[in-house]
């Protein structure tokens, strides 16, 4: 219910990184399988999480009761001569992964042309759409968060691993069982809020994520000075400090000293 409507206090990559650790596949919508909604379908056997239909940016309802009511489809020919969707929607459902199993990307977008599957034409499926090299992982990454909002096909982060190793960061796992240890971790920022202290000066509270979970992070005002361009970045950030012990929550928490951009 909370993927269904987009997420609730945290972002959607959140409650999809939880899934995974909880050992549910999640995949991007599918024309086979995927509901207007998130929903869990057995396509193999084995518990799958699809993205809706309704998350594909720019694909119409026509389409999405289309696609629901005449699959399942067994090649690239067969869902768009049956489906007949506009260029632009076939293309969308290509690049975000929606039409796996009839073909690469590439070669997806290279068959999807105007009018190219009305009647008579050649196979297109027969026309090498299985053939050639498929997109790197980066790029399938950057056209899902343009499309879907979110990327299933890696956590942003795992792009960024050698950088991240690199500079000796933990996990937020790692670093919340480690109190009054000074460390650098390695996130994006989920939520973040300004607050003024009783002397009129700013700080900020912000809650960081990584491929582990999630770390609350407190800025002091001399800090927050300092590291101000860093902040307006709007991260990927390796963000050092020590780890404290929130006095109230009894939660562990990273008090910033030095942030700087990773990407």
């Amino acid at each position: 219910a909370v993927l269904a409507n987009w997420g609730g206090y945290y972002s959607q990559r959140v409650y999809l990184s939880e899934a995974r650790r909880l050992g549910l596949a999640v995949r991007p919508p599918h024309i086979n399988h995927a509901a207007g909604q998130f929903s869990v379908a057995y396509p193999a056997g084995e518990a799958v999480l699809y993205m809706g239909l309704d998350q594909v940016r720019g694909l119409t309802r026509r389409t999405i009761e289309h696609i629901r009511r005449l699959r399942p489809f067994s090649s690239l020919e067969d869902f768009l001569a049956r489906v007949d969707p506009r260029r632009q929607e076939a293309e969308a459902l290509a690049r975000c992964g929606a039409l796996e199993g009839l073909g690469n990307i590439p070669a997806l977008l290279e068959r999807i042309t105007p009018g190219g599957w009305r009647a008579g034409q050649p196979s297109l499926f027969d026309m090498e759409t299985q053939g050639g090299s498929d997109w790197s992982l980066e790029q399938k990454v950057a056209a899902q968060q343009e499309i879907l909002g979110v990327s299933l096909a890696a956590h942003p982060l795992e792009l960024l691993a050698a950088r991240i190793s690199a500079a000796h960061a933990v996990s937020t796992l790692e670093a919340a069982a480690q109190p009054g240890q000074r460390l650098t971790v390695a996130g994006l920022r989920q939520v973040s809020r300004r607050s003024r202290t009783a002397a009129g000066e700013w700080m900020m509270f912000l809650t960081l994520e990584d491929l582990d979970g999630l770390l609350d992070v407190v800025i002091f005002p001399d800090s927050y000075r300092r590291n101000r361009n860093a902040l307006q970045t709007g991260g990927p950030w390796l963000i050092s400090g020590t780890v404290e012990i929130d006095a109230e929550r009894g939660e562990p928490m990273l008090r910033a000293e030095r942030v700087s951009p990773l990407a």
